[in-house]
């Protein structure tokens, strides 16, 4: 590695002034002579802690409060669709009440977060918390049910800032402390879960007709105090610079690259939600075109990323320190692909099988898979920190996940058992998500940790739909004609009338109406009930078997991974003041370091 001035870099933050570019241009570069860390960011020390300035533990807090409501943005109207479109008389619509908001957010991570690592971050962060304000508002004032799907998707667009989130919150701090970085702003965001399933289910049943639009009022409180703290707070230095006007950074984005994502991710998921859905399926043509057209999409993009241009929002230089960061990239698919099915699978066991009343007690059922974060997550953090060790907890965490997986396929009818072993879920949970994105992190250069971070972001979310989609096939492909047989089954034998088993079923599946059934008697329906549950509880035992090699896989990939010790160190890759860690003359005289060994990009110096 080597340093050298600024030349033709971009930057769209606030000007800075000749005097400011000159004690500004220092930086890394890899053999091609190309740019890898932030401007200004040579000479640190990286064996020399140095006190860290106030302001980096404000926008911490910032970055924890912003991924807090990522999270409750993502659980909240998902958890409460039915309350929502209910009383909006829009149950056909309901799915999209969900996928309107995911959707967005995985095409738009990326493109957001390559913008913000090569132009600046600050009006990228700013112009994202407009888009959720405007989405809130929207929201809570909405009259049917076109009106809430809109807002949803305003907050998906806004939703590709998590990545940036992440990436902020450990570039301020000293890259040793990368793993408590991590383990804060996902610690305070699992909060979110408990305000999303427990206060906004409160909500809902004290106003049935009106109390979902407290998800969106909350949502604007969060994103009115995010949009300030961002506003009064975060000032970064330029990240590059160069003397091109506004236009000409504008014709230099990767728009071929953007139109590609977006034409591949967009239409791959509006697919899968289709084919999920009870008015489609897989076989409409809302479904298998759409999916086939996404796919198409994506290989094209993945080429011209590859093929037709370096510099794109898959910058080549990302790839240049091994395969700890493509590996990074698979397993946090896989990893994407479990949490949906505890996220999904689990929640429809709770409200299917053991809780069917739904209300507060089956959302507790479904929260310790997020609160053992507080337990788990500070001693792992401690362990990675001083040991510099990330595999080994990966591995162990993905070990948890396949008992946790073992455990929710054998629950059968045991409710108890069930909400245990969600437990031991979030323990594998807890390791993944905060070490992968760690380890992505460290595998990367520093110019590029935002579109790393939203990459990973992105890559778990695509692998946790089109795992849904496959556990919700196979799933519908052992319910869809055996919970009749197994109604009618249960039901005939007793005395039932054949004549009237269309009803019984339509209300035995939706759990209500059943003591209005002709012919019904509480044997009859508690017969008829078991039988089903019966049958659904061996169709999750399926789901749950078929996702544990991939849990297996993930163990076997994390111990391939090389543990990026050399960049577990005192360097910052991107003070909120210039070079704040040596801002400190003193400290900066006391330890003398040569500028082209202060960087390592994870090959050895």
């Amino acid at each position: 590695m080597s340093s050298k001035p600024t030349e033709t870099h971009e930057h769209i933050e606030a000007a800075a002034t000749p005097a400011q570019i000159a004690a500004l241009q220092s930086y890394a570069v890899d053999d091609h002579n190309e740019q890898i860390t932030v401007l200004g960011t040579m000479g640190q020390d990286p064996e020399h802690k140095s006190k860290i300035h106030w302001q980096s533990w404000a926008i911490l807090a910032l970055c924890a409060l912003a991924q807090m409501q990522n999270t409750y943005v993502a659980i909240a109207p998902a958890a409460n669709a039915y309350s929502i479109a209910g009383p909006l008389n829009g149950m056909s619509k309901r799915i999209w009440i969900v996928q309107a908001q995911s959707v967005p957010s995985i095409a738009t991570g990326p493109i957001m977060a390559i913008i913000s690592d090569t132009y600046g971050r600050r009006w990228v962060i700013i112009f994202a918390w407009v888009i959720f304000c405007i989405s809130a508002i929207l929201g809570m004032v909405a009259k049917n049910i076109n009106q809430v799907i809109v807002a949803q998707t305003f907050a998906g667009v806004a939703a590709g800032v998590s990545g940036i989130m992440y990436a902020v919150a450990s570039e301020v701090l000293p890259s040793n402390y990368r793993a408590y970085a991590q383990t804060v702003v996902n610690g305070v965001s699992s909060i979110a879960s408990v305000i999303a399933l427990i206060a906004m289910s409160q909500a809902v049943s004290a106003d049935p007709l009106n109390g979902w639009r407290w998800i969106f009022r909350t949502s604007l409180i969060f994103d009115g105090l995010l949009l300030l703290g961002f506003g009064f707070l975060y000032f970064p230095p330029p990240r590059t610079a160069d003397s091109s006007t506004f236009m000409e950074k504008v014709k230099k984005m990767d728009w071929i690259g953007y139109g590609l994502l977006l034409g591949g991710l967009v239409p791959l998921l509006m697919g899968f939600a289709w084919a999920g859905s009870g008015s489609y399926g897989w076989h409409d043509p809302h479904a298998y075109a759409c999916v086939a057209v996404g796919f198409a999409g994506l290989i094209a993009c993945i080429l011209y990323e590859w093929l037709g241009t370096s510099r794109g929002f898959l910058d080549h230089r990302l790839f240049q320190n091994g395969y700890n960061f493509p590996l990074g990239l698979f397993l946090i698919a896989v990893e994407g692909s479990l949490f949906y099915l505890v996220n999904n699978i689990y929640a429809q066991q709770v409200f299917s099988l053991w809780v069917p009343t739904g209300g507060v007690d089956a959302g507790a059922r479904l929260l310790p898979f997020f609160l053992v974060i507080f337990f788990v997550a500070p001693g792992m953090s401690y362990y990675v920190t001083k040991r510099k060790d990330l595999k080994w907890p990966l591995c162990i965490g993905f070990v948890f996940f396949g008992v946790c997986i073992i455990g929710l396929a054998e629950s059968g009818l045991n409710v108890n058992m069930g909400t245990a072993f969600n437990a031991i879920g979030g323990v594998g949970f807890t390791a993944p998500l905060i070490l992968l994105l760690t380890m992505v992190q460290y595998s990367t250069p520093p110019l590029f940790i935002g579109v790393a971070s939203a990459l990973t972001i992105s890559v778990r979310t695509l692998g946790g739909t089109v795992g849904y989609a496959i556990a919700d096939a196979i799933y519908g492909s052992l319910t869809s004609e055996q919970v009749p047989a197994a109604i009618a089954g249960a039901a005939i034998p007793l005395g039932f009338s054949p004549a009237n088993l269309t009803p019984l079923i339509i209300a035995v599946l939706s759990g209500r109406g059943i003591a209005g059934v002709p012919g019904i008697t509480p044997t009859i329906a508690s017969a008829a009930s078991l039988a089903a549950k019966q049958v659904e509880a061996h169709a999750y035992k399926i789901v749950w078997y078929a996702f544990l090699p991939g849990a297996i896989l993930a163990a076997v990939g994390c111990a391939l991974f090389r543990n990026p010790t050399e960049r577990m160190n005192w360097v910052v890759d991107a003070p909120l003041k210039n070079m704040n860690v040596l801002d400190d003359e003193k400290s900066a005289n006391n330890h003398p370091r040569d500028p082209t060994s202060s960087y390592v990009s994870g090959s050895k110096e």
